[in-house]
């Protein structure tokens, strides 16, 4: 063969087996790669360049697609999705079949699941395998133009109750009191009857009717009322031309400002909250617990919120998916309503608080704190020239005494320094000491209330008769670090944990002079408590040296009590506070219907009135032994205001 042909005939052998190399190619292309690669983008929600991947059949564009899963994960809640299954079903040379399987996961519902199809194609078989759009995504059967819906249910609100089952906070109604600007005749009497009765300013009266845009025949409401505060309110005001009154269903507090630093009150979500609490599900605009229980038990009391998903096509709605609200759980607390409503008559319109501990179990029977606030008046939300009256108030309204307010306790204190003198054996109740009225510690002097001079005596006797330099003494040779040993024995120094906030009581750095120990040994110096910490010290002597675990809430585990002190210490310190009553500081006592251990106290304020204390305990004709404390804020001797009124407290709870 000549050498040209030859040539021809390599090219073309070349030329040939080239082309069936090619042509084998294509044919055994295969389209898993472009099948798998578009649902990978789809996964990762990244819709851009996806217009490529579809044939030349109708189909979204990028934008679109990207729209119908915007409404889709929207409404879904959607945080993930993921490619569970692919597999090939069947393949031809221009199509292929494959089996897909997604869940898409989501913050408001359980996982859901899909299964549908991809089907691949090509033209011809030199060309790249494309999507074959059938309309099948987001969700199979209803295509991306359908649109989708949430749906989200309330839970019901958790009901704060006392032990007998009384509702502190709960559904209920209010009864809002308001006037109707063209109605007023008597604008005087008005403004008078509402200050009287209610306790609103003029000031602040006049600027709600008064205020630019208010209609003459519109209700001006200025606040709302428990039914209870209305029954009584309701003959008074009334009769008054322009007053009015209407009742709404809401969230109800009926026992008042009775309760109102326990339970607190609902107000309107922040957005601090919502960043703070994503797992809560806050939504803009809600009411939750802003104040006292309401809010530290929010989370209990709330339940969690239900939704339903929806997919709309044509006017056709069909629920795929739904999360069952969880209503709130009640909070039952400790409070005997009885106590706390007693309490709160006592004290009247004092500044003070008066507490009741159950000394046996350590659960709290009274926490009142005076003056205080309605929480019913947040409910709807408070005006803002209310909420500045009552932030403003300089008698603290909203202030809870009880547990934040720390206080001198004065000679009340001198039962911890003798309690720790007797069970340290560094001293006998028979003790012999020697007062001439004054004790001189580094140039500075304590003397004894109304420079009185009590001679021999000894350590039972000062205590019943408070005397200062004797105790001041024993505080002395105690030491500073015995001293703060048992004021943390009492746990004076720790802030249970009760949904309230409260203080840790404070020992101060007695050690830090012999002049600070002597006075901080008689309740001076830097020692500061709260009322609750007072009435926890005789919760220790009523219960055989024994501190039990303080709570508000019951029904929850509560941490194991401790020894403060030991039994014979106990025995020698309640025959001290038996006579303190008897004979001594407390005698207003005497004829309390019970047999009371207490000790008065009289605090000394720098540039200020004395603080009065009373703090005790004592059992109840039913056998329940309690602890207590009362304080009124620069009401003077603890003997001549606190004691009287603890006995008026006693007094008429026996007879209930």
């Amino acid at each position: 063969m000549k050498k040209p042909v030859l040539v021809i005939v390599i090219l073309l052998l070349i030329l040939g087996l080239g082309g069936g190399a090619y042509l084998w190619y294509n044919v055994q292309k295969d389209p898993t790669d472009m099948a798998e690669g578009f649902l990978q983008q789809i996964a990762a929600q990244d819709f851009s360049g996806l217009d490529m991947r579809f044939g030349a059949e109708p189909h979204p564009t990028d934008a679109e697609l990207k729209e119908a899963f915007r409404r889709f994960g929207q409404a879904f809640g959607l945080t993930d999705i993921t490619l569970t299954d692919f597999s090939i079903l069947s393949k031809e040379s221009k199509d292929a079949v494959f089996y897909v399987a997604m869940t898409y996961e989501s913050r408001f519902f359980e996982s859901l699941s899909i299964a549908t199809s991809l089907r691949m194609t090509r033209e011809t078989i030199f060309e790249d395998w494309k999507v074959r759009w059938e309309d099948n995504l987001p969700l199979p059967t209803y295509g991306f133009e359908a649109e989708y819906a949430r749906t989200r249910q309330e839970p019901k609100r958790g009901q704060i109750l006392d032990p007998k089952g009384q509702v502190l906070a709960g559904e209920g109604s209010l009864v809002a009191v308001g006037v109707q600007p063209d109605r007023i005749t008597d604008p005087e009497t008005l403004l008078d009857a509402l200050h009287s009765e209610l306790g609103f300013r003029p000031d602040y009266v006049r600027r709600q009717y008064e205020a630019p845009g208010v209609q003459g025949h519109w209700f001006v409401p200025l606040a709302n009322l428990s039914e209870a505060e209305y029954r009584r309110v309701d003959p008074i005001l009334r009769p008054i031309p322009g007053v009015f009154f209407r009742r709404v269903d809401a969230r109800s507090y009926p026992e008042g400002a009775t309760m109102t630093h326990i339970t607190g009150y609902l107000g309107e979500v922040t957005s601090n909250m919502i960043d703070a609490y994503p797992e809560r599900e806050y939504l803009s605009g809600e009411l939750v617990g802003r104040s006292g229980l309401e809010q530290s038990y929010d989370d209990t009391l709330r339940g969690r919120p239900g939704y339903r998903f929806f997919v709309e096509v044509n006017g056709s709605r069909t629920l795929l998916s739904e999360k069952v609200a969880i209503d709130g759980e009640h909070v039952e607390l400790t409070i005997d309503t009885r106590m706390q409503e007693l309490a709160h008559e006592v004290l009247g319109d004092r500044q003070g608080s008066l507490v009741v501990v159950d000394a046996q179990t350590g659960a709290i029977l009274a926490l009142a704190s005076t003056p205080s606030y309605d929480a019913n008046e947040f409910v709807g939300g408070i005006s803002t020239s209310r909420w500045q009256e009552l932030s403003s108030d300089e008698r603290l309204p909203m202030f809870n005494r009880a547990l934040q307010g720390l206080y001198p306790p004065g000679s009340v204190f001198k039962v911890v320094t003798v309690a720790a003198a007797l069970d340290s054996a560094l001293y006998e109740a028979g003790s012999v000491f020697v007062d001439d009225g004054e004790l001189g510690v580094q140039g500075n002097i304590v003397r004894n209330y109304q420079r009185q001079v009590f001679g021999e005596h000894t350590l039972h006797k000062a205590l019943v008769e408070s005397i200062n330099t004797t105790i001041a003494q024993v505080g002395l040779d105690l030491g500073a670090s015995t001293l703060e040993q048992y004021f943390r024995l009492f746990g004076l120094d720790q802030a249970h944990q009760l949904g309230l906030p409260m203080m840790r009581g404070q020992v101060g750095t007695p050690g830090r002079s012999r002049v600070a120990l002597a006075w901080s040994a008689i309740g001076q110096d830097q020692v500061l408590l709260t009322p609750l910490h007072m009435a926890q010290i005789f919760s220790v002597l009523a219960n055989g040296g024994y501190l039990p675990p303080i709570h508000l809430i019951r029904e929850t585990e509560q941490p194991g009590g401790t020894f403060a002190l030991k039994t014979e210490t106990v025995a020698q310190l309640n025959s001290m506070l038996q006579d303190v009553v008897l004979q001594g500081t407390g005698t207003a006592l005497r004829d309390a219907g019970v047999n009371v251990y207490g000790k008065t106290g009289t605090a000394e304020m720098v540039g200020g009135d004395m603080h009065a204390w009373f703090a005790g305990h004592t059992e109840l004709p039913d056998g329940q032994r309690i602890a207590f404390s009362l304080l009124v804020e620069e009401g003077g001797v603890g003997g001549q205001t606190a004691a009287p009124l603890m006995r008026d407290y006693l007094t008429r709870l026996i007879q209930h």
